[in-house]
């Protein structure tokens, strides 16, 4: 990578990439802005690393990723070393959170217990995750390849949400809620990944300037851990947090509103 001082972090699903098509194109300028600028963008998501490497080769993008919520972080290989990294650069994973295999026994012990309802991705073929998703049949394949979380749909009520919560938790791992999942992992969330990564970046560069943009819960400690956070506007037009401290809202839905901040944090010279 070029030397930088500024890092983006960004979520994918109605946030780089829009909630109902899982286009980018609204974003397309601002991310030619930060190339220009050498910024490089890392992805953090709790999509899988297989569902990422797609839409990596889409995007041009050879930084390091996130996966399944922070459970995971995928590092081309020799990229901290100075070697050049493209969207076909081998991968390392790194777990940095709970196995699936845990995981998904985990909630399968609850609901036989507790007699929760859901539906996790351990219940489902490819067919119910174009359902639920509308990824097409490729895409829903690539989801279904976790290592680090367990996705459930929530079919129970709030209640309910909340003591399965704390269920998980006496097993010292945690839920995180998301745009369209409730996600099962293990205590590894979006903003230790961005620490994780942080922390490699200064190693091999200096001090950054950590900027994540997000929409929803799963994202909170990814802003809160950054130097600059953006919510970005949900489908709705709402905000899932306060604009207070360093996080602000960008002016936009999804990838509009991405494009939004990046482009008003470049004319501010921020970056």
């Amino acid at each position: 990578m070029a030397r930088s001082s500024a890092v983006v972090f960004t979520d994918l699903d109605a946030t780089l990439l829009d909630h109902h098509d899982y286009d980018w194109q609204p974003a397309a300028q601002a991310l030619a802005m930060l190339a220009a600028h050498d910024v490089p963008v890392c992805i953090v998501t709790s999509k899988t690393a297989a569902e990422v490497a797609r839409l990596r080769v889409e995007l041009g993008n050879g930084h390091p990723f996130a996966v399944e919520n922070g459970g995971a972080v995928a590092l081309p290989r020799g990229y901290f070393e100075g070697a050049r990294c493209d969207a076909d650069t081998p991968l390392e994973l790194v777990t940095l959170g709970a196995e699936r295999a845990r995981l998904r026994a985990l909630v399968e012990r609850l609901r036989a217990q507790h007699g929760f309802r859901f539906t996790g991705f351990g219940d489902m073929d490819i067919a119910d995750v174009v359902d639920a998703t509308g990824l097409d049949r490729d895409g829903a394949a690539q989801a279904l390849e976790r290592q680090a979380s367990e996705p459930l749909l929530w079919q129970d009520s709030e209640a309910a949400l909340e003591a399965f919560r704390e269920a998980v938790e006496d097993e010292g791992l945690c839920v995180r809620v998301g745009g369209r999942f409730v996600h099962v992992l293990g205590n590894a969330h979006k903003g230790d990944a961005l620490n994780w990564l942080r922390a490699r970046y200064e190693r091999a560069h200096g001090p950054i300037l950590a900027i994540a943009l997000g929409d929803s819960g799963n994202d909170t400690d990814m802003l809160d851990a950054a130097d600059i956070g953006y919510w970005v506007a949900r489908p709705d037009g709402s905000y899932y947090g306060a604009a207070t401290g360093h996080i602000r809202h960008a002016r936009g839905i999804g990838p509009a509103g991405w494009a939004d901040a990046i482009e008003a944090l470049i004319a501010n010279h921020e970056i």
